[in-house]
């Protein structure tokens, strides 16, 4: 059965095409969820790529997409069937709260009053508050950023990717996103 949440048409069109794409993997109530957070409205940044109304979802659609035909098309072994889906649409769930809207103005803007800073870390945290992860769900999550996150952390990086080499395709899935697809 749809969910008829939509505050206009285009929400709605993308409240659909996560439920279709995702199928089993996403229950109604992580859809109310995540709408109630404002994942189909917001922009995917700022500053870089996806930077519309909407882009959010848009983008992680586009990452879930690419990880999933890499998944088919390389034979990726993931420890779970969802995964690839739920890594790909839930990876940049940092950005939740990452932008705002001032009252009247039509413009996002960053929310300088978020409390977790972070950026896989923090998307990790809230997409456990939506479902319980695996240890490679994490890892893939938290490192999707490959090495523009910290040189600091280009060592943790590697072994991430050692023990979970999906965590390198999670990274080339997002990068297919927004390099090659613009979003």
């Amino acid at each position: 059965m749809p969910i008829n949440i939509g505050r206009n048409k285009e929400e709605q069109e993308r409240i659909n095409t996560l439920t279709d794409f995702m199928g089993e993997h996403i229950t109604n109530e992580i859809v109310y969820t995540l709408w109630d957070r404002g994942f189909f409205v917001k922009p995917a940044s700022i500053h870089h790529h996806g930077q519309y109304d909407g882009a959010l979802f848009d983008h992680s659609y586009e990452v879930a997409k690419a990880l999933v035909e890499l998944t088919q098309k390389l034979g990726l072994s993931w420890e779970l069937e969802r995964s690839p889906y739920i890594v790909g649409m839930f990876h940049d769930l940092c950005k939740l709260d990452n932008y705002k809207k001032s009252d009247g103005d039509e413009a996002w803007e960053y929310n300088n009053a978020t409390l977790l800073p972070g950026h896989g870390e923090k998307s990790v945290i809230f997409a456990q508050q939506l479902l319980k992860l695996t240890e490679e769900e994490i890892y893939c999550i938290r490192w999707h950023m490959g090495a523009f996150d910290s040189k600091d952390n280009w060592n943790s990086y590697g072994r991430a990717c050692t023990m979970y080499p999906n965590v390198l395709f999670t990274h080339t899935a997002d990068m297919i996103a927004a390099r090659i697809k613009g979003v």
